[in-house]
């Protein structure tokens, strides 16, 4: 039988078994060749604490314990695109209809029209402007067409939970003051980075030495683009 992973797992009995048992023979087909584990997990005391606490905090943990690979996701997904569950279900499934007026809640009381005028031609990055309207004024919006295969290097993006790894803040031409083997303090300036003819500077976050460099020493780079990587101090 072709089933999603949760399946297999629910007839395993990873969230406890009914009276009787799961009916068979499909039980025994659906785990046929597949090596489960099922048995109780220590949880940590940290864990343990929160399911004692406030609602919220015992449902997000409780997620995180039976459901870690889809919660995980779940995270990723809305630290990329934010909260999703302001968008009509149509929207989200189908995407904007080009010329319709879009109502999206924001919070109680509070909406956003959005409208789909036009899609320009994606550039040779795979980015396009999608020229969009929200509350009736015209705004462009930059997006990369994922279905375009791009051959040029694509380049190597911060992760924020890291905080030795120094982003670029926005678009701008960067230049680096430190190079790689350099003892920098935290709020020490690392880099500088030149648009629309104002400059400003990128700090260290950290304590500690420079890894590596990411971009020669000066380049033309995109917002969240990573410039260098700190190793902190012990």
């Amino acid at each position: 039988y072709d089933v999603p992973d949760s399946v297999v797992g629910f007839m395993a009995g990873e969230l406890g078994d009914l009276p009787g048992g799961w009916p068979e023979p499909f039980r025994t087909k659906v785990l046929r060749g597949r090596e489960v584990k099922v048995g109780v997990t220590d949880i940590s005391a940290e864990a343990e604490a929160a399911l004692d606490a406030d609602s919220a905090t015992r449902r997000r943990t409780l997620n995180e314990l039976l459901f870690p690979a889809p919660t995980r996701t779940f995270h990723e997904v809305r630290g990329t695109y934010g909260d999703l569950s302001v968008l009509d279900t149509a929207d989200y499934l189908y995407g904007l209809a080009p010329g319709a007026e879009h109502v999206v809640e924001i919070e109680r009381g509070v909406q956003l029209y959005v409208g789909l005028e036009a899609i320009g031609e994606a550039d040779d990055k795979g980015m396009r402007t999608v020229m969009a309207t929200l509350n009736g004024q015209l705004r462009p919006v930059f997006v990369r067409d994922r279905s375009i295969t791009v051959e040029a290097r694509q380049a190597e993006k911060a992760d924020t939970s890291k905080p030795g790894q120094v982003a670029a803040p926005f678009s701008g031409v960067v230049t680096l003051k430190a190079a790689v083997g350099d003892v920098v303090k935290a709020g020490q300036p690392v880099a500088s980075i030149e648009a629309m003819k104002m400059e400003a500077a990128i700090a260290a976050s950290v304590d500690g030495t420079v890894e590596r460099a990411v971009i020669p020493a000066t380049a033309q780079v995109e917002a969240g683009d990573l410039l260098l990587v700190i190793r902190p101090s012990e």
